[in-house]
């Protein structure tokens, strides 16, 4: 479906169904009264509505979800010089690019990893119906200047997150590698 139809199918949601949150919803993962009493109790793993105003227009949400782009930071808000030279590091020594993959910057189809893959607690992970933390997208990350870094915001900067995976695996990256993947992760999403 190419931008067109997507306008007009999401024109078409817009005008005629105003879905309001009527649609059907099944993941049996709710199902799990030990880890979501509430949610087992009252079935919101298995949600049925007729009409359902909203499976039908989920493809045209989703590809005009995909068509966003990230905002191109500013071009002050970053050291070009330091950004080319963690752009080698980002795909080379500092083994980032086995998760945040170009030219999304997280990891296609299932991006979600257990918390010792990480070498963090899984307190937040456990949360969640899989137990495990989503790989973050890093385009546009220049715009997330509040409430911390990381799936939980348990780090205040992004040299503290690339700290910590140099630690985790053992990267051995010098002080100064480590800001340049910084540098070049402000600069994201690039335009070519």
């Amino acid at each position: 479906m190419d931008r067109m139809g997507i306008s007009a199918a999401l024109e078409r949601a817009g005008r005629e169904s105003r879905m309001r949150g009527k649609g059907n919803f099944d993941d049996s993962r709710l199902d799990d009264a030990a880890q979501f009493p509430i949610a087992a109790a009252n079935h919101f793993g298995h949600v049925h509505n007729s009409p359902d105003r909203i499976t039908s227009n989920l493809p045209a949400l989703h590809l005009y979800q995909l068509s966003i782009r990230a905002p191109a930071p500013p071009s002050n808000s970053f050291d070009h010089t330091a950004a080319d030279r963690g752009r080698e590091l980002f795909s080379g020594k500092a083994r980032c690019t086995t998760c945040h993959a170009d030219p999304v910057f997280t990891e296609p189809g299932w991006n979600m990893h257990k918390a010792s893959e990480v070498c963090v607690d899984d307190f937040q992970a456990n949360r969640a119906p899989d137990h495990a933390y989503r790989t973050a997208p890093l385009n546009g990350l220049w715009t997330h200047t509040k409430g911390g870094y990381y799936h939980d915001g348990r780090f205040a900067t992004l040299a503290q997150v690339v700290n910590h995976y140099d630690t985790c695996f053992s990267l051995g990256l010098t002080a100064q590698e480590q800001s340049d993947v910084v540098e070049y992760m402000k600069s994201l999403p690039r335009r070519r």
